[in-house]
């Protein structure tokens, strides 16, 4: 799964860099923003699976391409939400057909069934994997490797 998982991001990420001049990262931020404009940036880290620290950084430059426009919540003055600009939109818009079509490339071999069994388990994956994954927190420090 490593193998395959870190081939598949360094496909997807030459390709969005080669489409949109954005790493996979950054296409991710403006995708999920597409879905769902105003995430907190601690949405988006938790989202794309890297630190806080990183993704404010990388919404920053975002910002400067006028992609995304951050802003403090109205209701939480520390927390920051972070907007589509309408650049960024127009990029989802070219983007989005180019996805898919790298997609449906991605799960041609497989039938119908096989592509259902796919989306099971990579929807299993993304809602599970923390969980499933996580260190057990009832071992004494010296017991864990």
């Amino acid at each position: 799964m490593n193998r395959a998982h870190a081939t598949l991001a360094r496909a997807a990420d030459r390709r969005t860099k080669a489409e949109a001049d954005l790493s996979l990262a950054q296409h991710g931020v403006l995708f999920a923003l597409s879905m769902n404009d105003g995430l907190a940036v601690s949405t988006l880290a938790k989202m794309l699976s890297m630190g806080k620290p990183s993704v404010s950084g990388m919404i920053d430059r975002m910002a400067e391409r006028d992609l995304v426009r951050r802003e403090k919540d109205a209701q939480d003055g520390r927390m920051v939400r972070v907007f589509l600009q309408e650049r960024g939109a127009a990029v989802i818009a070219r983007t989005h057909p180019v996805v898919k079509e790298m997609n449906a490339a991605l799960l041609a071999p497989f039938s119908d069934d096989e592509q259902e069994v796919i989306g099971r388990f990579l929807a299993h994956l993304a809602s599970s994997a923390e969980d499933v994954l996580a260190l057990p927190t009832d071992k004494p420090a010296e017991e864990k490797v």
